[in-house]
């Protein structure tokens, strides 16, 4: 059926020798809404759950395996592919400051920049992982020591 996309799921249980298979909906998008969270809203039974909501590129790049789907929220799915390298460098977290919902904004000793984060430092996490990608700056991860420079697969 054009415009379903669904999760198939094929095996064999040896025990009765009985081959099955399981479908399973990821989107519709028959179903005449504009994103993907409100067409789910809408589809009954059968519906696959979607296990992790990203918000910020860094998310996709730190989940991203050869094995990991994503969908937008316009329906769109796509693989992350793993194919050039960026810089990681650790800087001292100077201030964390509110932020408005949920999260903090992080202010980091040695870079102009500030980051948005949806996860606020544990008390022990003092150093903040930075990826330098083609002149961009993304928030990596939180350490609780400096880590020396390294590469990271983006």
């Amino acid at each position: 059926m054009q415009g379903l996309v669904f999760y198939h799921k094929e095996y064999l249980d040896p025990e009765n020798v009985i081959y099955n298979t399981n479908y399973r909906i990821v989107d519709d998008r028959n179903i005449a809404q504009s994103s993907l969270g409100l067409r789910r809203l809408q589809i009954k039974e059968n519906l696959f759950p979607i296990g992790t909501a990203v918000y910020f590129l860094q998310d996709v790049i730190k989940l991203a395996k050869s094995t990991t789907w994503f969908i937008d929220s316009q329906g769109k799915v796509f693989q992350h592919k793993k194919i050039r390298r960026a810089k990681l460098t650790t800087h001292r977290i100077k201030q964390v400051l509110p932020a408005q919902g949920i999260g903090c904004v992080l202010e980091l000793v040695g870079l102009p920049e500030r980051f948005k984060s949806l996860q606020v430092p544990k008390e022990f996490e003092v150093y903040a992982g930075v990826l330098s990608y083609k002149g961009k700056n993304l928030l990596y991860g939180y350490y609780d020591e400096p880590i020396k420079n390294t590469w990271r697969k983006v």
